[in-house]
């Protein structure tokens, strides 16, 4: 595959570029306004002045909690500009889990849309460095973000000093232990992140348009985003997958590309056949997980090609991709030239084709992909020989392709979100009837994502009520990581060094487990 060179100036200068070639032209839609080129240059300069009012400097942290839209755009645009790290919260999160990721990072900036200011209200007295809350939307006040654009100048902020390896995004995942790790970006990092997404993944020309409805606060849409603008083209986003409107709104926008989690191909598939199907402007759509099984007929009947890629938020812009044109339906392609890989097995030897090895991956060049995780040394996830044990398992086709087999680290992929088990335990075993808890995936009816099955422990003989389980889990969890199923065990198996092991629980099935849905036990 051929080498993308990496530009020399800043990713500032190169948004700053795109901003002079292109300034009239549409950049952004979303459900509430469309912006263009040099209209969203002012608003990114605007919220860098309003940030700066409140005390954000080179190297703060700033958050945003907010659905597709300007506000969150903006604000990551003005912390590019002004050198700050950005930080953008899973909107969906809640209760402890948000608290944990806040209280960690020590943002003490948050852009939040107002219809989600509730769950951060309740926060605030746990949150001492949080000293500013923004809300945006229509219907906020003189303190609102919108109001405090008008009033703020519009011109660029100072440029932060060079530094290429500073930070400049931080990304909370599941990490490799289960436990919420904030994955830190430097600039050269985000930087090769987006050269490499416009020029490997987006590949549009200018004036088209992508689509996207993935929610701006994961990685897939922050590349496509700047991807989009470093080609010249157009971003439209909404707030979410409608599978009922999806192709009548690729038709209404143009698009011509879009990116994809494998819930989407699937549910889009399963939708009953119409003879307009292949009737719309999309040529290509890329992601992760297409269903095999599914794949070619989905490409036939759509009239557009299908690219899987494999890649993590730690791994940033080192991914693998397919040679376009030469696209191996279930495979995720090879390694870009900016990384090398070993498929390694459990006993640290290299896994001959089609056997799964877990992947290790090693940049070719510094600040390539991450730098460690938030609190910890820079360069503390790689071992002494600079390799990253990704934790996911492939295998190579003799043709040298990949293809994606499964996780070997704990978590959990739900409704298009990775679930540290970690997470929903430490509330479940909270409740007074639990001595003892484990979260485990298993796979859900659409063969590509997961349910969560919650491994219980009761702290008294007797029976088990996991309608009041259920219930004080929906109060206290978001939506995506309450447990559908619950099983009650007498302990949970777990090695000699007390881990517990995830895969016994997996492999007993579902078998004397209790459905919320059906609110009865499954039985044999």
């Amino acid at each position: 595959m051929t080498q993308v060179d990496t530009p020399q100036q800043s990713l500032r200068e190169l948004l700053a570029t795109q901003v002079q070639r292109h300034g009239d032209a549409e950049l952004l839609v979303t459900e509430s306004g469309r912006w263009s080129y040099a209209e969203l240059d002012r608003m990114a300069n605007a919220a860098a002045h309003v940030l700066l009012d409140r005390g954000v400097r080179e190297g703060s942290v700033v958050m945003t909690r907010c659905q597709n839209g300007a506000a969150i755009a903006a604000t990551w645009l003005a912390c590019i500009k002004m050198g700050a790290v950005f930080l953008p919260l899973n909107a969906m999160l809640t209760g402890r889990p948000l608290l944990t990721i806040m209280a960690s990072a020590g943002g003490r900036v948050l852009v939040c849309d107002a219809d989600l200011l509730d769950a951060v209200v309740s926060l605030r007295p746990e949150l001492p460095g949080l000293q500013h809350v923004i809300a945006s939307g229509p219907a906020t006040d003189s303190d609102g973000f919108e109001a405090a654009l008008v009033r703020a100048p519009c011109d660029a902020p100072p440029p932060p000093r060079h530094n290429s390896g500073a930070p400049s995004k931080l990304m909370f995942t599941s990490g490799t232990t289960g436990e919420p790790k904030g994955v830190v970006w430097s600039r050269h990092a985000e930087k090769v992140h987006a050269v490499s997404y416009g020029a490997e993944l987006v590949r549009i020309a200018p004036g088209e348009t992508a689509y996207s409805c993935l929610p701006m606060f994961h990685a897939t849409c922050q590349g496509t985003f700047l991807g989009t603008m470093l080609c010249g083209g157009r971003m439209v986003v909404d707030k979410r997958f409608d599978p009922f409107a999806f192709w009548a709104r690729t038709r209404a926008v143009d698009a011509v590309f879009f990116p994809y989690v494998g819930t989407i191909v699937s549910v889009l598939a399963s939708r009953p056949p119409r003879p307009d199907d292949a009737d719309n402007p999309v040529r290509r759509a890329m992601g992760s997980a297409a269903p095999a099984d599914r794949w070619q007929q989905f490409e036939k009947r759509f009239g557009l090609v299908l690219e899987d890629v494999w890649g993590q938020t730690e791994t940033a812009s080192c991914w693998t991709r397919p040679t376009p044109g030469k696209v191996r339906p279930g495979t995720v392609g090879r390694p870009t030239e900016r990384w090398e890989a070993r498929l390694v097995t459990p006993g640290g030897g290299e896994a001959p084709d089609g056997e799964p090895g877990e992947l290790w991956m090693r940049a070719h060049a510094a600040h390539v992909i991450f730098d460690g995780y938030h609190g910890e040394p820079i360069g503390g996830a790689l071992d002494a020989d600079g390799w990253y044990r990704t934790g996911d398992l492939l295998s190579r086709e003799p043709s040298g392709d990949l293809v994606y087999r499964g996780r070997l680290r704990e978590s959990i992929r739900r409704r298009g979100e990775m679930v540290a088990p970690a997470a929903v335990e430490s509330v479940a075993s909270a409740h007074p009837t639990v001595s003892e808890s484990a979260a485990v995936g298993v796979p859900a009816a659409d063969s590509v994502e997961e349910e969560i099955l919650l491994c219980v422990v009761p702290r008294d003989d007797g029976d088990f009520d996991h309608a009041a389980l259920h219930a004080y889990l929906r109060a206290e969890l978001p939506q995506f990581m309450i447990p559908r199923y619950h099983r009650v065990v007498a302990q949970l198996p777990k090695t000699p060094t007390t881990r517990v092991r995830r895969h016994v629980l997996r492999d007993e099935g579902l078998i004397d487990a209790w459905d919320s849905r059906a609110a009865r036990r499954i039985r044999a």
